[in-house]
């Protein structure tokens, strides 16, 4: 469990720097821009090649640092400080990758003594100082010197807060967080990397996620929650192959193999972490290198596999030889004394244990001093931004009752106005809706008045033009009683001729002829005049007739327009040629077809029609 603890943490740490150099890099205070006033065409494009390929994963690390120390050449020959900067940043990039902290740490402390000669005038000039702040205690970290890499860390957060630069923040964060991971302080190590992953997600700095998938996939396994440990390392995997970094495929593959072998699946431990040694050897990654060779090992020694183990081992101290990082030292003597222990060798378990033990002590002995300098590190941070706290709460207050002096002036006035507009406009609408009020009233009586006046006319028309027709039917009907009446006289004189014996049988005929052709023309005629004289006055009499009784014939029609009118039996009888019984008996067939009974008037309900 103590080898699980302190595992990755090298690995981490080289991904954190890498990551570091990346974002600084990206906003150093050099540019291409910045570098055209002092470096000529041809000059600029050759340092700016070389420095571009120093960071080009594709290359291998003993290419990337040749170009990088060409470009330290050029940068050197300029007298330029910030290509200098830049072009020793990639290099000792470069030499922590190779494992070499001991060297990196002197490029690094080389960059700081150039950065505080040009001066801290800008917030990139604070950044860089950060970010050297940052890598510096990443270096104290890997050699063991845990009170100074904290302090450095701290020094670099309260900076990255000061100039407000969130990815510095960010990267900080997960560099204390593996530091206490380093420790067994996990659920700090948690809180810090949850709170680096709040940053990272709203900004979206995908290095930085890689960085916190890998550490949270280490803490899982610590814990043995493998199916998160799995999940988080899969995305980690997945953002390093799209950015097609070796390096961050490498460590994550090592991961792999770490948690299959905690799971008891061998086979698929050897074969991630194959591909980790593979990768790391390709690239020179020795740090990856040797991480892997050691987890290989283990592996073997699990599977009982001991030949295969010790050659293993022997790889990894040939680069342990060479690199020397105190805590993969440890790790290695650790493996060698539990596999001197598996083939039976239990003295050279005991050294190697005892030696490892004592190297481990000393470690955690430094991370004792680091809780006191923690403690006054805290302490003189809190000291200091209470002070400033009071001083920007004094002035702040100033300012709060100017701007509150100003705020209450602007709101008032801005108050009145907008009162002062308020009731302008409400009287103008009251006003407007008045005029208008009384103009629609005065319309509408106008309106009202005019349409009383044409229904009154209209009305005065119809009624004389209703007199005038009624007139012209009583006239009509008495016009034509009167001819009846006349032509009855005619008729009856004729006839009394007719009865005389002396009159000419060729008279006889004559006049026979005469009644016979002049009373059906007669009566034809008169009673289309009187239809149309009486559908003009009552239009819809004949209409409403046929829909009661559709059986009534012509002559029946005649009859009940006859009884509308007001005319007696008699008269009807006249005007119709005749008799007063055969009318009444019409009048009895009438009543029958229209259904009324012995106690209703026909004239009352002709009239109704």
């Amino acid at each position: 469990m103590h080898n699980a603890i302190v595992k990755y943490c090298h690995a981490i740490t080289m991904k954190i720097l890498w990551v570091i150099v990346l974002v600084v890099l990206s906003t150093s205070v050099i540019s291409q821009d910045s570098i055209d006033p002092v470096l000529n065409k041809q000059q600029r494009d050759l340092f700016m090649k070389y420095l571009s390929l120093s960071r080009d994963e594709q290359f291998q690390l003993d290419e990337r640092k040749l170009f990088s120390q060409k470009a330290i050449s050029i940068a050197e020959k300029l007298n330029n400080p910030e290509a200098l900067m830049e072009a020793l940043s990639s290099n000792g990039y470069i030499t922590a990758q190779e494992g070499h902290y001991v060297k990196a740490f002197d490029i690094f402390n080389r960059i700081m003594e150039i950065s505080d000669s040009v001066g801290y005038n800008t917030p990139i000039d604070w950044r860089r100082k950060a970010y050297l702040n940052n890598v510096l205690g990443l270096i104290y970290k890997e050699l063991g010197e845990y009170d100074m890499a904290l302090s450095l860390y701290y020094e670099s957060l309260s900076i990255c807060d000061s100039v407000n630069w969130s990815e510095g923040v960010s990267t900080v964060l997960i560099n204390i967080g593996v530091l206490y991971e380093l420790t067994g302080n996990t659920g700090q190590a948690i809180d810090i990397l949850n709170e680096s992953k709040a940053i990272a997600d709203s900004l979206n700095l995908t290095p930085r996620l890689i960085d916190i998938y890998i550490n949270l996939m280490d803490i899982y396994i610590k814990t043995k929650a493998y199916d998160s440990a799995l999940i988080s390392g899969s995305r980690a995997l997945d953002i390093a192959i799209s950015n097609n970094n070796p390096y961050d495929q490498a460590f994550v593959e090592t991961g792999f193999g770490k948690l299959y072998s905690m799971q008891g699946n061998f086979a698929d431990a050897v074969s991630s972490l194959t591909k980790g040694i593979e990768i790391s050897e390709k690239n020179g990654f020795d740090e990856i290198h040797l991480e892997s060779l050691i987890e290989l090992a283990a592996v073997y020694r699990k599977m009982e596999i001991t030949t295969a183990a010790d050659s293993v081992l022997h790889s990894a101290s040939e680069i342990d030889n060479r690199i020397l990082i105190p805590r993969l030292h440890v790790k290695l003597l650790l493996e060698r004394s539990l596999t001197s222990s598996a083939r039976g060798d239990f003295r050279s378990a005991y050294k190697l244990h005892r030696r490892a033990v004592f190297l481990q002590d000393s470690i955690s002995n430094s991370w004792e001093n680091v809780k006191y300098s923690e403690i006054e590190t805290l302490y003189h941070m809190k000291l200091q931004k209470q002070r400033n706290m009071v001083l920007e709460k004094n002035l702040s207050i100033k300012q709060m009752q100017v701007k509150q002096q100003k705020f209450f002036i602007f709101i008032s006035v801005g108050f009145l106005l907008i009162l002062t507009w308020l009731v302008i406009l409400f009287y103008r609408k009251r006003r407007f809706e008045h005029k208008t009020n009384m103009l629609l009233r005065e319309r509408n009586e106008k309106i009202k008045n005019q349409e009383q006046v044409i229904r009154i006319k209209n009305e005065e028309v119809l009624r004389q033009e209703l007199d005038y027709k009624n007139r012209q039917l009583t006239s009509f009907s008495l016009s034509a009683l009167k001819q009846s009446e006349s032509l009855d006289i005619i008729f009856q004189q004729i006839n009394d001729l007719l009865n005389r014996q002396n009159i000419k049988q060729e008279t006889r005929s004559k006049l026979e002829q005469v009644i016979a052709h002049l009373r059906p023309l007669n009566s034809q005629k008169e009673w289309d005049e009187f239809r149309s004289y009486f559908e003009a006055v009552h239009p819809s009499f004949y209409s409403s007739l046929k829909d009661i009784a559709p059986e009534l014939t012509l002559h029946e029609q005649k009859i009940c327009a006859y009884l509308r009118l007001g005319m007696t039996t008699k008269e009807i009888a006249t005007i119709t040629f005749r008799q007063v019984r055969s009318v009444e008996s019409t009048r009895f067939r009438i009543r029958k077809k229209l259904g009324l009974t012995a106690t209703d008037n026909l004239f009352d309900f002709l009239e109704s029609l």
